[in-house]
């Protein structure tokens, strides 16, 4: 990408950086003023950075004039060496997991702060949930959250521990002294679980995913309607599909490429 560069102190490819990361969260489609605001930048940056994103893919215009993540973002994000391989090698457990509760079933990876939803099956009838796919939930508020965080470094564990723990609900876990203690009750019973912490009306139950000699990879969990059973009813499916997944993971033979390789002519 081309252009001058406006704004003391950025490149361009920081400048494009955050009007892409204007779109985290549960942002899905923002104007040219909503990413000026998100940014600081001026308008005509970003209408000018923001078009040439369009031409490249990893921007796409709505019908309405408005910008949203583009196609070409999800290519290149399908081949992350922390993805690749782990969506294709557990989604016969989620399907097997999804067949077993008919509810949601989540697949997350530690990201930061926070639980990035890597995948995610629903059934239309599911309670209505916050996470989709791209999407980060607190680490913990949410079940998922909290097995990754559990079965994580100490170091990473008394990081988040040091931060402001928000409330979501009445019920999330405000206290870094209460979910210490939740922390350790989850590596013992070797599954987590959240009581509306996260959105009121919702229960989930998630187990680590995690291979031997390598910190945890990943955590499936499933979302259900509270009151309809107690948060550990499917905690022995899930364990089971954890377990599955981590087995098969050890056993992985590397993919090959997605496509061929350039090669110089």
């Amino acid at each position: 990408m081309s252009g001058n560069n406006e704004v003391p102190g950025r490149t361009v490819v920081a400048k494009a950086s955050m009007i892409l990361d204007a779109f985290a969260g549960n942002r899905v489609s923002l104007s040219l003023s909503d990413l000026s605001r998100a940014t600081g930048l001026p308008s005509s940056t970003v209408h000018r950075i923001a078009g040439e994103l369009v031409d490249w893919g990893g921007l796409e215009r709505t019908s309405d004039g408005d910008y949203t993540v583009g196609i070409r973002l999800w290519e290149i994000a399908a081949r992350s060496r922390r993805s690749y391989g782990l969506r294709e090698t557990a989604m016969p457990f989620l399907h097997g997991l999804f067949d077993l509760t008919r509810q949601h079933v989540q697949l997350a990876v530690l990201d930061g702060a926070d639980a990035l939803l890597i995948e995610k099956i629903s059934a239309a009838h599911a309670v209505g949930t916050i996470g989709r796919v791209g999407g980060r939930l607190p680490l913990h508020a949410s079940a998922v959250g909290k097995a990754l965080l559990a079965s994580s470094s100490p170091e990473v564990q008394e990081r988040i521990l040091a931060r402001q723990l928000l409330a979501y609900t009445p019920s999330t876990l405000t206290s870094a002294r209460v979910l210490r203690r939740e922390l350790a009750e989850t590596r013992r019973r070797g599954f987590a679980l959240a009581n509306e912490e996260m959105s009121i009306g919702a229960v989930s139950c998630a187990a680590p995913i995690t291979v031997p000699g390598q910190e945890v990879v990943a955590a499936i969990s499933v979302v259900m309607p509270a009151g309809e059973a107690p948060p550990h009813k499917w905690s022995p499916a899930v364990c089971g599909a954890g377990f599955g997944i981590a087995r098969a993971l050890s056993q992985h033979q590397p993919q090959p490429l997605i496509s061929a390789q350039l090669t110089g002519t």
